[in-house]
């Protein structure tokens, strides 16, 4: 219903002179309360297709009023857009949930539960960490990690860098890979 309001209400910014229509005269026209009226303006008011001139009155300055048409076909392309986009959120929204069950799944069954581990070869054999230190940590929620500037350390000749860790909710392990 309010689709076939709108469209009439955008008929008669087309037919009003310059463009710009009072709308008190598009209520009394569409025989609706001056409520609907308000709604569709502020919604076109909003995406820039009209702008308040006066009180009461709108001008529109979205598509060209001249070309008959142009309203219902960019209408219809809106439409057609929402449609794709739709249907390629519920795409993405089902490939996310086959993913979350699958790692359910995998996580859930106790014949993968002794396969749900990496071992210190399985890092060491990562081409991005082959002749590199390798220090994994595990800390609590809310562990800070500072890593200071190593030049700053003028206590020593040479740099030294060095990884400040801090909590207060628990132990912190440090693994040297």
């Amino acid at each position: 219903m309010r689709c076939l309001l709108t469209k009439k209400f955008i008929n008669l910014i087309k037919q009003a002179e310059d463009g710009i229509l009072d709308l008190n005269n598009a209520a009394d026209t569409l025989e609706v309360q001056k409520r609907r009226i308000y709604d569709i303006t502020n919604v076109l008011e909003g995406i820039g297709l009209i702008e308040k001139k006066l009180k009461n009155r709108i001008q529109w300055k979205g598509l060209d009023v001249s070309k008959p048409g142009d309203a219902d076909d960019s209408f219809a392309s809106l439409q057609a857009e929402i449609e794709n986009l739709t249907m390629e959120e519920r795409r993405l929204d089902e490939q996310i949930r086959e993913m979350q069950e699958k790692l359910r799944d995998l996580s859930e069954d106790e014949n993968n539960e002794k396969l749900l581990f990496v071992t210190e070869e399985d890092i060491k054999n990562l081409p991005c960490f082959q002749n590199e230190t390798l220090i994994a940590i595990k800390a609590p929620h809310g562990t800070t990690l500072e890593v200071p500037d190593p030049d700053e350390a003028v206590d020593y000749p040479q740099r030294r860098y060095r990884i400040v860790l801090r909590s207060t909710m628990g132990p912190i392990d440090v693994y040297l890979v």
